[in-house]
C-alpha cells in the first residue's frame, strides 16, 4: 500500500471540499430536471463568452477547454446523487438558474484543488497549510514554456459557431423560413439537404480531429462508422446553434434559453442518424450506447468522453457546444481504454501508430535528399527513426511517441514519465555513438565524423517541464516535419531544436497568472497560462 502523504489536516480539508457540492439546491431535484438546468446555463455561458470574446483560435480553444473541464465534476455529482428520471423543464427559473451558475463556478474552482492534490500525491509539489489557504510550493519553478507550447500549438482551424456568421454552405433562406419563434422558445425543421450541408461545413474540422485509419475495427464498429455517426450529431448540434442565433436576431426573448439544449427523443435521434449517416441501425445503437453518459459501467464518467446525456428513459440531451468542442477521436480512444472488452483490441491497433508516424516522415521528406533508418541494434534501444543527410554529415535520431493526449493531472504525470523514458533511450544511443559503438555506426551507415543529435517526437503533446532534458529536445511531429521541409537542411533544423527555438517566449507569446480558487472556506493557489497571440503557435 502507498503511504498517505497528506497530513491529517489536509486530508480532512479534502473531504470538506469533496462534499461541498451537496449543499447546492440542484441536488434536491430529479436528475433530468437538475441536469437540464445545469446544461442550459452552461450552454448560455459559452454562447455569451463566444459572443463577447470572439472566436480566434486561441480564445476559442480556451473557451472549449474551460467548458469541458467545468462540466465534468458537476455532471458527475448530479448523476451520482440525484434520483434518476424526472421531467425536463425547458423554462427559466431564477432560483435554479442561480444554483446552476454557482454549480458551474464550483466545478471551475474545484479543478484547482484536484490539480494541487494530485501533483502533491505524486511527489511533484509540496502543500503547505496557512490558515484556510493551501499553498503549493514552487509550482512555477519549472520551465513553463513546455506547458505553454502544449497550450498554444493545440488549436485546430476551428470555424466560428457565432450566430452572426452563417456558412455559405448552409441554405440560409430555406433554413430561416423553417424557424418559428414564440416568446423565449424557438423551433425549426430539418431536411436531408440542410443536414448534408452542415456535415460538409464541419468536414475540414473533423478531418483534423480524425487522423487514425478509418478501417480500425473495434468490437461492434469501425472508426469510420464512429466518425459518420459523430458527424451527424455534430451537424445537428451545429444546426441547433445556427437556429438559436437566427432566432435571437429575430427577437426570441431570453436568448432562446428555453431551447438552448437539443432534446431529441431516443427513437428520433436513432432514426435521424441512420438516415443521415447511412450506417445500419445495430451499429448506430452500439455507438450511441458507448457515447451515452455513464453507460458501459464506467466508474468515473466524463461528458467529454460520453457527451450524450440521457435525461430520462425517453429524452437525450445534446449540449451543442460540448459536441462542437469535442476532440472526438481522442475522446473515443480514452473511452475504449476504459472498457475491458475494447482495451485489448485498441492496444493491438496502437502498434500501428509508430508505423504511421514513420511513414509520414519518410513520405513528406522523401524529396529532400534524406536517408531513413529504423530497426534494432544489439544491446541498445531500438531506433524508431533516423534521418540522415550524408552531404551534411548529420544524423538526427528520433524516438516516436503517439499516445493519447492527456487532459487530467494524473494522465499528465503518466505521459510525462513516458516522455522521460524516451529521452533516456536516446541518451543511451547518443552515448553509444560517442563511444564508437560499431554496430550502431554500421546500422546507420555513418562514421564518427558525422554529427549525431536526437529528439523525442510526439504526435500531440510534448510533456510537462518535469519530463524535459537539457540534452534531448521534445517536439510535435508535424512541427518538426514542417521545419525540415522549410529549411531543407538537417543541420539547421538540429540547431533550431537544440536551441529550443520551437518553444514560445513568455511575455511575447504567453503570460502566466497566479490564481486563487475557493471552495467553501478553503482556498488554493494555482496558475494559468494566458495566450498573448490569436493564431495557433507554429514557428518555423
Amino acid at each position: 500500500m502507498k503511504t498517505d502523504k497528506l497530513t491529517r489536516d489536509l486530508r480532512r480539508i479534502e473531504k470538506e471540499i469533496d462534499n461541498h457540492y451537496k449543499s447546492n439546491p440542484l441536488m434536491n431535484l430529479p436528475f433530468a430536471t437538475a441536469a437540464w438546468y445545469f446544461l442550459a446555463f452552461a450552454e448560455e455561458a459559452v454562447l455569451k463568452d463566444v459572443r463577447e470574446r470572439g472566436t480566434g483560435a486561441q480564445t476559442y480553444a480556451i473557451i472549449a477547454d474551460n467548458l469541458v473541464n467545468n462540466l465534468k465534476n458537476p455532471i458527475g455529482w448530479l448523476y451520482g446523487a440525484c434520483e434518476q428520471g424526472g421531467s425536463v423543464p425547458c423554462a427559466y427559473n431564477v432560483d435554479f438558474y442561480q444554483a446552476s451558475w454557482n454549480f458551474f463556478q464550483l466545478g471551475q474552482e474545484y479543478n484547482s484543488f484536484v490539480w494541487a492534490y494530485t501533483f502533491f500525491s505524486q511527489g511533484w509539489i509540496k502543500l503547505n497549510l496557512n490558515g484556510t489557504r493551501i499553498q503549493p510550493s514552487e509550482i512555477l519553478s519549472e520551465d513553463v514554456r513546455y506547458e505553454a507550447y502544449n497550450r498554444l500549438i493545440k488549436p485546430h482551424k476551428l470555424h466560428t459557431t457565432s450566430s452572426s456568421v452563417i456558412s455559405d454552405n448552409l441554405p440560409t433562406e430555406e433554413f430561416v423560413q423553417t424557424i418559428r419563434i414564440q416568446g423565449e422558445r424557438f423551433s425549426y425543421k430539418l431536411n436531408p439537404r440542410i443536414v448534408s450541408n452542415a456535415i460538409t461545413t464541419r468536414k475540414p474540422i473533423l478531418d483534423e480531429i480524425f487522423s487514425l485509419p478509418s478501417d480500425w475495427q473495434f468490437s461492434h464498429y469501425t472508426l469510420g462508422d464512429f466518425r459518420k455517426v459523430f458527424e451527424v450529431i455534430s451537424a445537428l448540434a451545429f444546426i441547433h446553434i445556427m437556429a438559436r442565433g437566427i432566432a435571437i436576431s429575430r427577437g426570441c426573448s431570453a436568448l432562446g434559453y428555453a431551447d438552448s439544449i437539443y432534446l431529441p427523443t431516443c427513437g428520433k435521434l436513432l432514426r435521424r442518424i441512420v438516415m443521415y449517416s447511412g450506417i445500419s441501425e445495430p451499429i448506430v445503437r452500439s455507438i450511441l450506447d458507448d457515447l451515452s453518459y455513464g453507460n458501459r459501467d464506467i466508474l468515473d464518467p466524463d461528458p467529454a468522453l460520453q457527451p450524450l446525456i440521457k435525461l430520462n428513459s425517453d429524452v437525450y440531451a445534446v449540449m451543442p457546444h460540448l459536441w462542437l468542442f469535442s476532440s472526438a477521436e481522442r475522446n473515443l480512444t480514452v473511452l475504449l481504454n476504459r472498457l475491458p472488452s475494447e482495451k485489448e483490441i485498441y492496444s493491438k491497433l496502437v502498434s500501428e501508430k509508430e508505423s504511421l508516424m514513420r511513414a509520414r516522415f519518410t513520405t513528406r521528406l522523401c524529396e529532400e535528399g534524406f536517408r531513413f533508418i529504423s530497426g534494432n541494434v544489439s544491446d541498445l534501444p531500438d531506433i524508431d527513426l533516423a534521418i540522415i543527410r550524408d552531404s551534411e554529415q548529420t544524423c538526427l535520431l528520433l524516438e516516436l511517441k503517439w499516445f493519447i493526449d492527456p487532459a487530467e493531472p494524473r494522465e499528465i504525470i503518466e505521459k510525462s514519465e513516458e516522455i522521460g523514458k524516451g529521452i533516456c533511450q536516446l541518451v543511451e544511443l547518443k552515448r553509444a555513438f560517442t563511444n564508437n559503438h560499431d554496430l550502431l555506426l554500421k546500422k546507420l551507415k555513418i562514421d564518427t565524423c558525422y554529427r549525431l543529435e536526437a529528439a523525442v517526437v510526439s504526435e500531440n503533446w510534448i510533456g510537462h517541464a518535469k519530463a524535459q532534458s537539457t540534452e534531448i529536445p521534445v517536439i510535435r511531429a508535424e512541427h518538426l516535419i514542417e521545419k525540415i521541409k522549410a529549411t531543407k537542411h538537417l543541420e539547421s533544423a538540429v540547431e533550431w531544436l537544440k536551441d529550443r527555438k520551437y518553444l514560445p517566449t513568455e511575455g511575447e507569446h504567453f503570460k502566466v497568472h497566479r490564481t486563487t480558487s475557493t471552495v467553501g472556506k478553503w482556498s488554493v493557489e494555482w496558475y494559468e497560462i494566458e495566450p498573448l497571440i490569436g493564431d495557433p503557435f507554429f514557428p518555423l
